[in-house]
């Protein structure tokens, strides 16, 4: 025991707090002496290596109230005798290895306002004695591998402003009894195995902010009731069972900043209402059975970054409109059914990073003003019906990464920039009438992997620089390609397809392609090739 000198006596020296958050500690918490501690309050040796178990002897620390033990390497069991901390106002054993039951005990620390169980392997069902601690405001037993069914004792929480059980084998309806957690701003029953519908009780939370019920086995319709809650403004529920239309009542959230409803069963069309919901800033409806036709109205929400309507029944054409999202960095469109052509506000989407609308049955020319997109990575446009010329500039940005337009109508010349540009990593331009000498029009591309250019009229010899790109798959078939094969294909060590026939290459085999021990497939058919097979194309044996 330390001391200390005050008006002359000698008096002890007390412990109260320690406090070595992220200090590197190693070793095991049974070797502190916490029955020489009685005075300590509060403990926080979060971010370290301690290891071993949770030792009993805690519990002669009864005048503690806060322990924070979260990132360690603590196993074995919570102990019974925690619940001899009774003054504990806060409990924090997250990103541990803790294993067993939830113990029943806890449920007598009635002074607990923050108890979190995050991250750890503890199994079983939640203890219904948890009901018992009716000063808690954050409750957190999630990422775990907690089973059954949600107590209704939970309902007794009455304080409670954040409830978060994610991630865990929870099933069971969403309990009724819930509906009495009037404060609670913040729900978290993600990625659990929940059935039934969502219960209406939740539209009489008016205080909540977040409501996450994504990744179970939720059935039904979203109830319009969900409408009342004002001040809702994160609100997922992907990856479900939910049936029906999306409700009018959700367009009146002014507060939504996140709407995700994808992969469901959603019908009907998306309402012209959303165009309401200014503070948008992602929407995704992708995934379902959604009909109609997209809103003009969305290009209301200005402060939208990502759109993702892909894999629904969306008929009719793009509204011009959408080039209002000027900070939209994300449009996915595809595998719709949409019309017409690509509008020409595309071109104010200073922003966008990706634009995929592939699999529609777009027609027309595409603006040229696409290659002045600045900040444009990603493009996909393959399986739709468009025309004419590829932007010269495509690339002018010099980030341009996946240009894929194939299955399409584009005739002309390589766009020039594609020369430069030395970020791409897979150009898809197969299946259209693109002409130009190929020798010419591409250059370096050290990052490249996919190169799909079948099926056009492109002419010229295979550039020795493709040997650069050490990662590649070449689909050269089916063009008017001449001249011999390049042996310096042999560098690319990870090709595992190389599709050259249907050209008019000449010359022999070179015998270095034989070193490719990847390659899987191989086709040189329909050629002027002459000479003999090298030998050593016995040494390719993934060769299906």
């Amino acid at each position: 025991m330390c001391s200390t000198i005050c008006h002359g006596r000698r008096m002890p020296r007390v412990v109260t707090n320690i406090s070595l958050p992220d200090a590197g500690i190693h070793g095991q918490l049974g070797e502190l002496n916490f029955s020489a501690l009685p005075f300590l309050t509060y403990i926080d040796l979060r971010n370290n290596s301690l290891h071993g178990a949770l030792p009993a002897s805690i519990s002669s620390v009864s005048a503690l109230s806060e322990l924070h033990l979260h990132y360690n390497q603590l196993t074995g069991k919570i102990p019974y005798e925690i619940c001899a901390l009774q003054r504990l106002m806060l409990l924090d054993l997250s990103f541990n290895g803790l294993t067993g039951h939830i113990p029943a005990s806890l449920g007598n620390l009635t002074m607990l306002t923050y108890l979190y169980i995050h991250q750890t392997m503890v199994s079983g069902p939640i203890p219904e004695e948890i009901g018992r601690l009716v000063n808690l405001q954050f409750l957190q037993l999630s990422n775990s591998t907690l089973n059954g069914m949600i107590p209704k004792t939970l309902g007794n929480l009455t304080q409670l402003n954040t409830l978060l059980l994610y991630g865990n084998q929870l099933s069971g309806p969403i309990p009724e009894d819930l509906s009495r957690l009037v404060h609670l701003q913040s729900l978290g029953l993600e990625s659990n195995d929940f059935s039934g519908t969502i219960p209406i009780f939740i539209a009489n939370l008016t205080r909540m902010n977040q409501l996450f019920l994504f990744e179970n086995q939720i059935t039904g319709p979203i109830p319009p009731e969900l409408g009342n809650l004002s001040m809702l403004s994160e609100l997922y529920l992907h990856k479900n069972q939910i049936t029906g239309p999306i409700p009018l009542e959700l367009c009146t959230l002014a507060n939504l900043r996140l709407l995700d409803l994808s992969d469901n069963q959603l019908t009907g069309s998306i309402p012209q209402e959303i165009g309401n919901l200014m503070n948008l800033e992602y929407i995704g409806l992708f995934q379902n059975q959604i009909s109609g036709s997209i809103p003009g109205s969305l290009g209301n929400i200005t402060k939208l970054t990502e759109l993702s309507l892909y894999v629904n029944q969306i008929s009719g054409s793009i509204p011009q409109e959408i080039g209002n999202l000027t900070n939209l960095e994300y449009l996915g469109l595809f595998q719709n059914q949409i019309m017409g052509s690509i509008p020409k506000t595309f071109d104010k989407l200073q922003s966008i990073q990706e634009i995929q609308i592939f699999g529609n049955k777009l027609s027309g020319s595409l603006p040229q003003e696409l290659g002045d997109l600045i900040s444009l990575v990603a493009i996909g446009l393959s399986r739709n019906s468009l025309s004419g010329p590829l932007p010269a500039n495509i690339c002018s940005n010099g980030r341009l990464q996946y240009l894929v337009v194939s299955a399409n109508m584009f005739s002309g010349p390589i766009p020039r920039s594609l020369k430069t540009c030395t970020s791409l990593v897979k150009i898809g331009l197969e299946l259209n009438q693109l002409t130009g000498d190929i020798s010419h029009h591409f250059g370096v591309y050290p990052h490249l992997i996919g190169m799909r250019l079948t099926s056009n009229r492109f002419s010229g010899r295979i550039s020795p620089n493709l040997g650069a790109s050490t990662q590649l798959t070449v689909h050269l078939q089916k063009n008017m390609i001449t001249g011999s094969i390049p042996p310096i294909l042999s560098k690319l060590s990870n090709l595992i397809e190389l599709r050259l026939d249907s050209n008019h290459l000449s010359g022999e085999i070179p015998a270095e392609i034989c070193t490719l021990a990847k390659l899987y497939r191989l086709n040189l058919s329909s050629n002027q090739l002459s000479g003999a097979i090298p030998t050593q194309i016995e040494n390719l044996n993934k060769l299906g």
